[in-house]
C-alpha cells in the first residue's frame, strides 16, 4: 500500500519526540488481538540514554517518519562498543522498527538509520535488535496467530516484505517451541532424572532468594561462559546482568528455577518465568502501583497457566553429559505436577543449536514462532 504525500524522517531530539516515538505502535495495533502494549514507564526508562543499561556501552539515535504531519513509522539506529570489542568494528544495528504498510516509509527509515551509522565507520547493518542480543530481538516471520510470550516481539506479517524489499537478507533464525500436551508418568521421569544426576555426580537445587544473591557472581560468569558459542553472543556487562536480574527476580518461583551443582560449584541453572503477558495486555501500557501489585501477585501466588523457559545455561565441560535433558526434565516435572500448567514456551533458541531443539522436541515440543535477524551491507 502506498499513499501520496512527502515522507519526512527526523531524529528524535526532545522528550515530546520520544513520547511520540513510544506511543506510535498504538496507531498500528489497535485491531490486533495478539499485540501486548509495552509498559510505558519501563520502556521510557529503557530508552532513556541517561538511565538505560544499554548506554553503559552503546549509543543510539531514534527516528520518526511523518507524512502530512502524521507519524507513519519509527526506527532506532545504534552502535554497540561491546559488539565491536568482541567481533571487530564496522557493524551498526537497527531496532524498535514500526511502520505502516508502505515500502516508501520503510525505505526512508532504513536509509535514515544507515545514514546515521555510516559516518561512525559502519558498513554492515544488522537487526532488529532492541538493543542487544539478549534484549527483545528478531522480526516475527512465523506464528502470528497467538499472543507473544513474555519478552517476545510481535509485528504484522507485512513487515517481512518491507525489510527484504530494502535488501536485507536472513542472517539467523531464533525459534520458539511450545508444549501443550504433557506426559504425566512422573515416577518414570523421576527415576530417569535420578539416573542422570547420580551418574554425573551432580545435584539439582531449587531456587532460594538468599542462595541466588550469594551466587549472583557465579551466575553472571556462567551465563557468559555457557552462551559464548551462540551466534551473535556478546558478553553481558555486570550492569546489564544486574538489570536483567532486577527484571526477573520479582517473577521467580521456587518450582521454576533450578541450580545445577557439582559439590558446591554452580555448573548450570535454569530460569522459567510465569508468562504474565495476558495480564500485561490488559494494562494497555499503563503501570501504576495497583498494576505492579497485580503483577507481583500473579507471578508469586497466582494460578500459572503458561510459562516461558527463558534461560537454561550449563557450563561447557558439562554440556555433553545429558545434563541439559536433566535440567529440562526437572523443570518439566515441577511445572506440570505442582503448577499444572497448560502451556510451556521454550525460547529463544538459535536454529543452529539442534541438540537443544531435539531435547525440547523429546518432551513434545513443536516449533510455533520464528524470529529472524537480518543483515545488509551499507
Amino acid at each position: 500500500m502506498a499513499t501520496t504525500g512527502e515522507i519526512k524522517v527526523s531524529p528524535v531530539q526532545d522528550e515530546a519526540g520520544l513520547e511520540e516515538f513510544l506511543r506510535f505502535p498504538w496507531r498500528l495495533y489497535q485491531q490486533d488481538p495478539y499485540w501486548v502494549p509495552p509498559l510505558l514507564p519501563e520502556q521510557r526508562r529503557f530508552l532513556d540514554q541517561r538511565r538505560g543499561p544499554f548506554f553503559e556501552f552503546g549509543t543510539a539515535q531514534y527516528f520518526l517518519a511523518h507524512r502530512d504531519g502524521e507519524p507513519v513509522g519509527r526506527i532506532s539506529a545504534h552502535l554497540n562498543r561491546q559488539y565491536d570489542e568482541h567481533y571487530g568494528p564496522g557493524t551498526g544495528f537497527w531496532g524498535f522498527f514500526e511502520a505502516v504498510e508502505d515500502q516508501q516509509v520503510a525505505d526512508a527509515l532504513f536509509e535514515a538509520a544507515a545514514a546515521w551509522l555510516r559516518p561512525h565507520g559502519c558498513h554492515r547493518l544488522v537487526g532488529p535488535l532492541n538493543f542487544a542480543i539478549y534484549d527483545e530481538m528478531g522480526l516475527l516471520v512465523e506464528g502470528f496467530d497467538s499472543i507473544p510470550a513474555i519478552f517476545h516481539t510481535h509485528n504484522p506479517p507485512y513487515y517481512l516484505d518491507l525489510v527484504t524489499s530494502w535488501g536485507f537478507r536472513k542472517t539467523m533464525d531464533w525459534v520458539a517451541l511450545r508444549i501443550t500436551r504433557f506426559d504425566t508418568d512422573f515416577p518414570v521421569m523421576e527415576r530417569r532424572l535420578e539416573e542422570i544426576l547420580s551418574r554425573q555426580k551432580v545435584t539439582l537445587a531449587p531456587y532460594n532468594p538468599r542462595e541466588l544473591a550469594r551466587r549472583a557472581e557465579e551466575v553472571f560468569h556462567l551465563f557468559n561462559e555457557a552462551w559464548s558459542v551462540n551466534w551473535g553472543h556478546v558478553p553481558l556487562t555486570r550492569g546489564q546482568f544486574d538489570h536483567l536480574l532486577h527484571e526477573v527476580k520479582p517473577l521467580l518461583r521456587p518450582e521454576l528455577v533450578q541450580m545445577l551443582l557439582d559439590g558446591d560449584k554452580l555448573v548450570g541453572f535454569g530460569i522459567v518465568l510465569p508468562d504474565l503477558n495476558p495480564l500485561v495486555q490488559k494494562f494497555n501500557g499503563r503501570l501504576n502501583l495497583w498494576g505492579k501489585l497485580r503483577l507481583l501477585y500473579a507471578a508469586k501466588f497466582g494460578r500459572v497457566r503458561k510459562v516461558r523457559a527463558m534461560v537454561i545455561g550449563i557450563a561447557q565441560p558439562y554440556q555433553l553429559k545429558r545434563l541439559n535433558y536433566a535440567m529440562v526434565l526437572r523443570i518439566y516435572i515441577n511445572a506440570v505436577k505442582d503448577l499444572r500448567i497448560d502451556f510451556a514456551d521454550f525460547s529463544l533458541i538459535p536454529e543452529n543449536l539442534g541438540h537443544w531443539i531435539k531435547v525440547i522436541q523429546a518432551f513434545g515440543g513443536e516449533r510455533y514462532k520464528t524470529f529472524r535477524v537480518f543483515e545488509r551491507e551499507i
